[in-house]
């Protein structure tokens, strides 16, 4: 077969939705040196993502989620004449021909909880009614749609009435770097010598960090040697800083970008725990790399997170500020369930490999 994988959320900066394409690729020809593979690679990464001889790559220099993807993609993809075209990322340009196209979904964050993504009303109506209909029209386009979560995919199911038979439910991996558990790493500069709770990824409204920080306020006379870590990027560091600045805080949570995954490694050895209560998620990853660090993970119990974390993580209700002040305090409390938790957890982790990721791609495109 010739299959056409468009990789092109494999960026120079990495997020969830790069990891997922660089590795899916890299897994793929650890598999596979039979199969015709072209890949398509977003001019800013700065390397091929695999050197295979069944491994083509072809530079693009715009965007998979872009509008000119969405209009002139096709003149770029038709041609290569795929068995199979793969987009990681759920939009399709118009006009895409293959044999069999395959779209992996995500999340509808941006189409059904547009108010928890975006803060500008704007944003979130064009989300709604613009990005919503060109993500329904890749999924019904699609022969086969891999979904990251049966979350997700329920969504998917519900949101645009789609067959369940089409979709296939193939969940991502953990980096290896996160299972360094045996090696001493050293903290980030800015994180506190003494205890400390980690929250990590970005800050838009859906990961719930006001909440956390209304939380953390409940607790923080009780246990005056704790502090709150918060890492990731800073979409809204500002309102952030003002709230903790609201609450007499500004003393106790410290806001952090920039970490590297080993110093994100040293995070989770250090800290007494992941606190990430989002009130939804297409996967997770911080979960499941706490987990695989051996870091206690407190999370929601609802939406991909209860499905990821299992009974490896102390569940708790992401809209009560009262409900996750308790998790707060039960996990600060009893080191006994930590232990537990972060053994649980490492456990977990190891239902989450990129070659078992991998493995279930190919064995789906065998059988289209």
């Amino acid at each position: 077969m010739r299959i056409c994988l468009d990789a092109r959320q494999a960026r120079e900066v990495m997020t969830g939705l790069g990891r997922y394409a660089l590795n899916l690729v890299r897994e793929l020809a650890k598999l596979d040196q039979d199969n015709e593979y072209i890949v398509l690679r977003y001019d800013d990464y700065p390397s091929p993502l695999v050197t295979q001889a069944n491994f083509q790559e072809i530079i693009v220099p715009y965007h998979i989620s872009t509008l000119k993807n969405i209009l002139l993609g096709s003149a770029l993809i038709n041609p290569i004449e795929a068995d199979i075209y793969h987009a990681l990322f759920h939009f399709l340009p118009l006009g895409v021909e293959a044999k069999r196209v395959v779209v992996t979904l995500h999340d509808l964050i941006w189409v059904r909880h547009a108010a928890l993504a975006f803060e500008s009303t704007i944003r979130q109506q064009l989300a709604q009614h613009l990005v919503g209909p060109f993500i329904g029209k890749a999924l019904q386009r699609a022969d086969h749609i891999i979904a990251i979560s049966a979350d997700a995919m329920s969504e998917a199911v519900d949101h645009y009435h789609l067959p369940r038979e089409k979709m296939t439910v193939v969940h991502h991996g953990i980096d290896p770097v996160f299972s360094m558990n045996n090696v001493s790493l050293t903290l980030p500069p800015v994180c506190p010598e003494g205890r400390f709770i980690l929250s990590l990824g970005h800050t838009k409204p859906y990961k719930n960090i006001p909440r956390l920080i209304q939380a953390f306020a409940k607790i923080a006379a009780r246990y005056p040697d704790v502090k709150l870590v918060i890492a990731g990027r800073g979409d809204a560091y500002t309102s952030l800083r003002d709230l903790t600045t609201q609450l007499a805080l500004s003393h106790r949570i410290i806001f952090a970008t920039g970490f590297t995954d080993l110093e994100i490694c040293a995070c989770f050895q250090k800290a007494l725990f992941l606190a990430f209560p989002s009130l939804v998620e297409g996967f997770g990853f911080p979960v499941v790399e706490a987990m695989a660090g051996g870091c206690p993970v407190l999370t929601s119990n609802r939406s991909s997170l209860a499905e990821i974390a299992g009974n490896a993580a102390l569940l708790v209700d992401p809209t009560d500020v009262s409900s996750i002040a308790t998790g707060l305090e039960e996990l600060i409390d009893n080191p006994n369930v930590r232990q537990k938790l972060a053994q649980q957890g490492r456990e977990r982790a190891q239902l989450f490999q990129w070659q078992q990721t991998a493995q279930k791609t190919l064995d789906l495109y065998k059988k289209l």
